[in-house]
């Protein structure tokens, strides 16, 4: 089991916890030897955000950097994994708050947490960004896949302002597709700003999938909204991606992500309940809808432009996998279960897919290396859509919000399947 223990202060704050690894995170936006952050230690991006709103993306980042830190063994499920987080309003982290989120991680990952909070001694800055309070309605996450630039589409057609935020990621296929999101935007009546900020340890990288990341973004959100004057976080995400029912047992429990399942939302308003923060939601508009019926709806007159937009999201789990020579290492795959979800969505809602996945255009020798590689992808993909997947896996996936209709989550796994089925493989 992999052990690890993180601290993470503002730059300079003296360390608390002698045997832990000290991550400090600049002052000002930048860079220390341990961190790398668009966003400084108080938040002044996003004007005067709460205190309580600044402390929970502290500790959320603090088990982003532990989550990416720990190696993740192929055969050891759950490693330990133990914050230190220097926090304005140590008082507010009560043991209900530290339940909360240390269950709320384990929920993601599957991993054993502990945390605790310790007061900061960093000072306050002299100045903040002075924001307008009603500078926006609602923080939209866009993170350049495509159920984010059908979530920024639809937003754009609703009355309001929105602020569209991101995470500047470091794959290369992804800053392209962020770049043309933030380009398509920037053209809009009036311009509409996206905004991404780079926020991670420096460092070796031991886990290269952290299940902790959307968990990122949106306390960065929440700290935007609570300095922006908005009351919403906007999460979009089709519901059959949501729920992530397993395609196969062996994906059964955190095998399968659940970023954006319903009782993350539901475990995350609990906390910002706890923290004093009720005022902002966090919300998944889209819950309801399969991939298809998401695209449709924010595609309904798709231009050429619409069209070559979509093509450059990003949805691939692992871009160009296996790393076979002779392809292009910024290629989605085509053959992971993203990818065969995004393939079945162009296909429900009419749109032509003018994505350039690697089983596509590769030639046939590192083509079928990609096949072998997500094989097992395949047959999970293969096993849902021939045999179904019976009720009770489904619903016992995981656990659900109180007023969950189950009868909606069955026709929406359906649907999901029925256009899965249709892609080819």
């Amino acid at each position: 089991m992999s052990n690890v223990r993180i601290e993470l202060a503002a730059e300079g704050d003296r360390q608390r916890d002698p045997g832990s690894a000290l991550h400090e995170w600049p002052l000002g936006a930048g860079h220390t030897d341990t961190m790398r952050a668009g966003i400084d230690w108080h938040a002044t991006q996003f004007g005067r955000p709460a205190r309580e709103a600044k402390d929970l993306l502290r500790v959320v980042t603090a088990a982003y950097v532990a989550d990416r830190s720990a190696h993740q063994g192929a055969k050891a499920l759950a490693r330990s994994l133990t914050l230190t987080v220097h926090v304005d309003q140590p008082d507010v982290w009560t043991d209900t708050a530290l339940e909360q989120a240390v269950d709320m991680l384990h929920w993601l990952t599957g991993d054993d947490w502990a945390l605790r909070c310790v007061p900061s001694e960093a000072v306050q800055p002299d100045q903040t960004l002075d924001l307008d309070a009603s500078v926006a309605d609602d923080i939209c996450l866009v993170s350049g896949g495509l159920d984010s630039l059908c979530g920024a589409l639809i937003r754009l057609r609703e009355p309001g302002t929105p602020f569209f935020l991101g995470h500047a990621d470091t794959s290369t296929l992804i800053r392209r597709a962020q770049e043309r999101m933030q380009n398509h935007l920037a053209a809009q009546t009036p311009p509409r700003i996206y905004t991404q900020y780079p926020l991670r340890h420096r460092g070796d990288v031991r886990h290269r999938t952290p299940k902790t990341r959307s968990l990122l973004f949106m306390a960065m959100a929440v700290a935007a909204a609570s300095g922006m004057g908005a009351t919403r976080v906007l999460v979009p995400e089709n519901g059959f991606t949501s729920i992530n029912p397993p395609l196969e047992p062996s994906r059964g429990g955190v095998m399968t992500t659940r970023s954006t399942h319903p009782w993350t939302f539901y475990a995350l308003a609990k906390l910002l309940t706890t923290l004093g923060l009720a005022g902002i939601t966090v919300q998944n508009p889209h819950r309801h809808l399969t991939k298809g019926e998401l695209l449709e709806q924010a595609m309904p007159a798709a231009t050429a432009d619409d069209q070559k937009l979509a093509a450059a999201t990003v949805s691939c789990a692992k871009p160009n996998p296996g790393r076979p020579s002779g392809g292009d290492p910024n290629t989605q795959c085509g053959v992971c279960i993203a990818c065969l979800v995004r393939r079945a969505a162009f296909i429900a809602s009419g749109l032509p897919d003018l994505t350039a996945y690697a089983v596509q255009t590769w030639a046939k020798a590192p083509s079928e290396a990609v096949r072998w590689y997500r094989r097992h992808d395949i047959a999970a993909w293969r096993a849902a859509t021939q045999n179904g997947i019976a009720r009770h896996r489904v619903l016992g996936s995981a656990v659900w919000p109180p007023d969950t209709d189950f009868a909606q989550v069955l026709d929406l796994v359906d649907r999901g399947l029925g256009e899965l089925a249709n892609v080819p493989v």
